[in-house]
């Protein structure tokens, strides 16, 4: 059991290095742009929802932070292939104001997805693995945000 579980974290270790250049990290990161705060917050709570998230807490004040409650979710392949038996993911979208134009304030907008892993036989959720599976799957709910936030054009 011992050997497995240091296999385990090997392989875990290994992915993760892969997955986001820096090994052992539980955080998938990106930024994805600039946007006034109400463009900010209403697009992301539209792909929170489109991807099947609910949220968890929202604040406006000194930055906007929206966090998701914990979804459950299929392991991915790649986790399957080294003993996962279940996962969650949730997002937090943090916006820090950048400053003021004439058109108003904007905010600097950073995505994070984070991910747990269970094992069989293990009851404590494991943090420090990104795969390659759910990179893209990450990838693919931040390309969303920024593509709309880079589609929102100039407002006044």
């Amino acid at each position: 059991m011992l050997l497995r579980r240091l296999l385990l974290s090997l392989v875990f270790l290994a992915a993760a290095a892969c997955a986001t250049g820096q090994a052992g990290s539980p955080l998938y990161r990106k930024e994805i742009g600039q946007a006034s705060a109400p463009d900010a917050i209403t697009l992301a709570e539209q792909v929170i929802h489109r991807y099947g998230y609910q949220i968890d807490t929202s604040e406006e004040a000194p930055e906007i932070r929206i966090l998701t409650h914990w979804r459950h979710r299929l392991p991915f392949e790649d986790e399957r292939l080294v003993g996962v038996t279940a996962a969650e993911t949730r997002i937090l979208v943090v916006a820090r104001q950048r400053g003021n134009t004439n058109s108003g304030t904007y905010y600097n907008i950073h995505f994070t997805m984070e991910n747990r892993l269970g094992m069989a036989g293990d009851p404590t959720w494991n943090e420090v693995l990104n795969t390659p599976m759910f990179r893209a799957y990450a990838d693919e709910i931040a390309n969303d945000y920024k593509l709309l936030v880079s589609n929102i054009g100039v407002r006044r």
